[in-house]
């Protein structure tokens, strides 16, 4: 009797042991250093991160609210005791004058190990709807693929906005919205459509469109001693895209509905932007001579509440070009770009 109980004992506590040890290896964005917000917003789940200084996460600063680029990537990536960064830049010099703001995509989890994603950080889920004959599809899940485009991107931070601006660290006059490629185009839209944000950070967008981004890359892998043309199948692409534009289809690409609304040009309608707005991007990404048309047009325009940074020898995500063409991945210049946009907000005074 007295051996069962030793034994009773063990186990209880061998248990209890097991327990902790789960429990503490589940960390929240908390444990991160972030305050998270779980917002519903038309019945789905939407989950925001801020990042603040140490200790002034009460503290009434004005938002600077990031539009990530596209491909449905999980905001806490971690690997082992390493941490992925959450925002592409070093955060410290931004979150001494600014609350970061930073949105999941639909349907992915906030969280997740390295070792759960794609090569290029995806999060894809095994296609439930595959037969036991076939091997498993691994494929976004069905709540980004039916949210991935433009006006479900750009009303649903909005409505964030309204909420994080009742919130009482959150300054209430002065609002900066930044956004990366995809995210840059967002980013326009969402300035055009509310008052409460002053400031616009535009990087690596393309004003032209979507397709045009396509078409450009297309045009950089043509060789005129090879007939195939990869920007005529563009083309095509793109009039089959237009010709279903609603269409909404589980694969591993974008869908119609999402290239349609981020194809449509919005040169037309940064004219219309009143509030300061800081353009940038790469010399050697495919979309810089439409930034550069952009520019002109803006001059012919006489706007004067723009600012244009083009960066020499830069790609896309402002990595440095080796002598072979290849992407340099030692030359990292995104903290530098970061800085740049602050010292902008603070020649404009926010």
């Amino acid at each position: 009797m007295k051996h069962n109980n030793v034994v009773r004992q063990f186990l209880i506590l061998f248990f209890l042991v097991l327990i902790h040890q789960v429990f503490s290896q589940y960390k929240t964005p908390d444990d991160f250093g972030f305050k998270h917000f779980s917002i519903n917003y038309n019945k789905e789940n939407v989950d925001v991160l801020v990042l603040s200084k140490k200790g002034e996460s009460s503290i009434s600063k004005p938002l600077f609210f990031f539009c990530q680029g596209s491909l449905p990537i999980p905001l806490i990536i971690t690997d082992g005791e390493t941490t992925y960064p959450t925002f592409p830049f070093e955060t410290k010099s931004l979150i001494e004058k600014y609350h970061l703001v930073i949105v999941s995509k639909p349907g992915i989890p906030i969280m997740s190990d390295v070792k759960m994603l794609q090569a290029d950080l995806s999060f894809l889920e095994s296609n439930l709807e595959t037969t036991n004959s076939e091997a498993p599809k691994y494929l976004p899940p069905k709540m980004y693929v039916k949210n991935n485009h433009l006006d479900f991107y750009v009303q649903r931070n909005i409505f964030i906005i309204n909420f994080l601006l009742n919130q009482k660290f959150a300054d209430k006059k002065n609002l900066v919205v930044a956004g990366h490629s995809q995210g840059a185009r967002i980013a326009v839209e969402m300035a055009l459509k509310t008052k409460n944000i002053t400031h616009l950070i535009y990087a690596s967008g393309n004003p032209c469109g979507q397709i045009m981004s396509m078409v450009s890359k297309s045009r950089q892998r043509e060789n005129p001693i090879d007939s195939l043309s990869y920007a005529k199948n563009d083309f095509n692409y793109y009039e089959a895209i237009v010709a279903d534009s609603t269409k909404i289809e589980s694969t591993n690409e974008d869908s119609y509905k999402s290239i349609y609304s981020f194809s449509k040009s919005s040169i037309n309608d940064f004219p219309k932007l009143k509030i300061p707005t800081y353009v940038c991007y790469g010399s050697f990404d495919p979309i810089s001579p439409f930034n550069d048309y952009l520019r002109a047009e803006m001059i012919r325009k006489r706007k004067t509440n723009f600012t244009f940074k083009c960066y020499l020898g830069l790609e896309h995500n402002y990595f440095g070009i080796k002598p072979t063409g290849q992407i340099d991945y030692d030359n990292f210049n995104w903290d530098k770009v970061a800085n740049d946009w602050l010292d902008w907000l603070i020649k404009n005074n926010r």
